[in-house]
């Protein structure tokens, strides 16, 4: 630790190419700004070695999840029995972590603390300056469930303002914020901060509106991810039986979703389901190849796309063409690179609708979990191809695709000039941050 040390936050890891993509981002502008030195990321040893062959090390995290001590690997709809122990959990982390985050406590029970925690900390003492990665993951809907969830993601940005350490928060989405102590949170932690930005205009305003924070907007990240140069993606396709030069290939990407505080989640999650199935088939029968793709991978399946992605495969058998792409030894610039392949994208992922776009490739996006779809469609005049995940049906995604294919030239052309205004925006994000 001779060198300086800087700090990528909150946790994050390789399993998700859409959050890969914004830590490798972070580093690439930090290090343009002048912020040279060691850059270190919270996440389990086994979920970033790619991270860790770019030169980013790993800390263990302070504050852990309760699925940490509790794990429900089949967690798509979770019981009273197991969120009784998740509650639990968290309330012993809120008694033995906590301390940790205020300077005069922490002096006093340091040594009671684990060799690995004090480490970590150590790190954190060093820091010269942490960056909050962008992504889209401080939004809460009321309830306790969401107030915990704040505080568990705003610790560590918490832990490293007690050292002292300059936090700076890279192009975010922010919101809704249905807690009055949600909102408080937010605001005592974000006006701290000597740089917030917002990656659309919908996050800026909220945060403007409902905790006095102003935000620069910047278009997320990953529209700035550079290529493999090295790889060849419609080579990686056709080993997979999917040719891409020659056949019209959608790429549609999904996830398992719970609808929370929903009445019939399961239903609604059902009809999610019901609605890609009839979109895939809609599309085989109309000279498209739908390719289901897996964008995220985890060990617990809620996160794990391949989860859904089995289940409408299923469904999909017997009654159209269609191929299921998934290879997790690849990167994100790589997998950014997969999706330039296709004719279009439909995406519950986010990232791989942004990983299209910034490839010139049309783009409907299902949205959920906040303002970021909404949000970020929106700024990109394209607000007509986000569908809630709520509300979709094969109906609006087939009215949406016969839409979008019959724009496709204008669409490419306004993508493509976007591109001129995404390098000026690396520019100013380096001068925004600079040291």
């Amino acid at each position: 630790m001779g060198d300086n040390v800087f700090l990528i936050l909150p946790g994050c890891d390789d399993t998700n190419r859409g959050d890969q993509a914004l830590i490798w981002q972070t580093v690439r502008l930090a290090k343009a700004a002048g912020y040279e030195g060691s850059y270190y990321m919270l996440s389990e040893p086994e979920h970033c070695r790619q991270s860790a062959a770019e030169g980013i090390g790993q800390l263990d995290y302070i504050l852990h999840h309760p699925s940490a001590r509790y794990t429900k690997h089949d967690n798509i709809h979770y019981g009273l029995g197991l969120k009784l122990k998740w509650a639990l959990a968290a309330g012993l982390d809120l008694l033995t972590r906590e301390p940790l985050a205020h300077k005069w406590s922490r002096r006093l029970l340091l040594p009671l603390y684990s060799k690995k925690t004090r480490k970590t900390l150590d790190y954190f003492r060093r820091a010269e300056a942490a960056f909050v990665k962008g992504g889209g993951f401080l939004h809460a809907y009321g309830g306790f469930a969401d107030t915990y969830k704040i505080y568990f993601f705003l610790y560590h940005l918490r832990l490293a303002q007690s050292f002292g350490v300059k936090v700076y928060v890279m192009p975010n989405s922010f919101g809704p914020f249905k807690s009055p102590l949600v909102k408080g949170m937010i605001r005592n932690v974000l006006k701290k901060c000597p740089v917030v930005m917002a990656r659309e205009s919908i996050s800026q305003q909220m945060l403007r509106e409902h905790c006095g924070i102003e935000a620069a907007v910047y278009a997320d990240l990953a529209f700035h991810l550079e290529s493999d140069p090295d790889f060849d993606p419609y080579a990686c396709l056709a080993r997979k039986g999917i040719d891409c030069r020659n056949e019209k290939c959608v790429a549609i990407t999904a996830r398992p979703y719970r609808f929370s505080g929903e009445a019939d989640g399961p239903g609604k999650y059902e009809a999610y389901k019901n609605a890609l199935t009839e979109f895939a088939v809609w599309l085989d029968g109309n000279g498209y190849h739908p390719v289901l793709v897996e964008h995220v991978f985890s060990d617990m399946d809620h996160e794990n796309d391949m989860t859904c992605l089995a289940e409408i495969a299923q469904r999909l058998e017997g009654r159209c063409r269609f191929s299921l792409f998934a290879d997790r030894s690849l990167t994100s610039r790589q997998m950014k690179q997969i999706y330039g392949t296709f004719t279009h994208t439909v995406g519950t992922r986010f990232h791989s609708v942004i990983f299209s776009l910034a490839s010139g490739v049309p783009s409907i996006a299902i949205t959920y979990g906040g303002n970021k779809g909404d949000g970020i469609m929106a700024d990109s005049g394209l607000q007509a191809y986000a569908l809630p995940i709520h509300t979709v049906t094969a109906k609006k995604l087939i009215g949406a695709f016969q839409s979008m294919s019959g724009d496709a030239h204008r669409l490419r052309r306004e993508i493509s000039a976007a591109q001129e205004k995404l390098r000026q925006q690396q520019a100013q994000i380096i001068d925004t941050i600079r040291k």
